[in-house]
């Protein structure tokens, strides 16, 4: 694939055209693994290594990610897609590490974490009337599933890290700040009533304050990644 200039800085935030081109990196390891892996799915994964219990290295994570025990090593063939990958990973986890550091007072503030989620909805309006039917025929996911789904595969692979101890007053807690995470990865046809009225997007309002809830409660006691 054709090089897209990567910014030297670590600190740097993605800019558009890196997102594209993170994009369609992901697209590749999606080609060459077994696993379905997207864009929107990896930023929810990212984001719940930026508030977990514990720092978890890239030697623990990416073979989670990828469900494949030598992780990136053997994903990519071209060794300058590994290196263009790592460095657009890296800087996006970096940004979301700082976002959830930030003190806000709204999600609108510029400081905000903004998750990386795809507007199909924005996107089929965009497209020509047949290429749109041919897409929804395929299936396309409801808004911000895929994020959810990318943030709870770290918490439940990590599952021993977030319990807490037997009759610990913070379980019920730690299970509220998750809900909106699991509503919004559930299949819609399992949905109550109550949780298809509120809209997705407050659903992930919800589940963006809980990720700054999650960073916060894990350093209160003493633990959760500071970088």
């Amino acid at each position: 694939m054709s090089a897209t200039p990567v910014s030297k800085s670590p600190n740097a935030p993605l800019g558009d055209d890196e997102i594209d081109a993170l994009a369609d990196l992901v697209d590749l390891i999606d080609e060459r693994t077994d696993v379905p892996v997207s864009l929107e799915g990896l930023d929810g994964f990212i984001t719940a290594l930026a508030c977990s219990p514990r720092a978890i290295p890239p030697e623990e994570y990416f073979p989670v990610l990828f469900e494949r025990a030598d992780g990136l090593s053997a994903v990519f063939e071209d060794a300058a897609d590994q290196t263009r990958f790592l460095a657009l990973f890296n800087r996006r986890r970096n940004e979301i590490a700082r976002a959830l550091a930030a003190p806000i007072e709204n999600l609108a503030d510029p400081k905000a974490l903004s998750p990386l989620v795809m507007d199909w909805d924005g996107l089929l309006a965009e497209l020509p009337p047949a290429e749109a039917k041919r897409l929804k025929d395929a299936g396309i996911p409801p808004y911000a599933q895929l994020w959810a789904a990318g943030f709870l595969l770290a918490v439940e692979h990590w599952e021993d890290d977030w319990t807490l101890p037997a009759g610990s007053k913070d379980e019920a807690f730690v299970d509220e700040v998750l809900d909106p995470f699991y509503v919004l990865a559930a299949p819609l046809d399992e949905l109550s009533a109550e949780e298809l009225a509120v809209r997705r997007e407050d659903h992930l309002a919800l589940a963006l304050w809980g990720a700054y809830e999650l960073r916060e409660f894990w350093l209160d006691r003493g633990q959760a990644p500071r970088g």
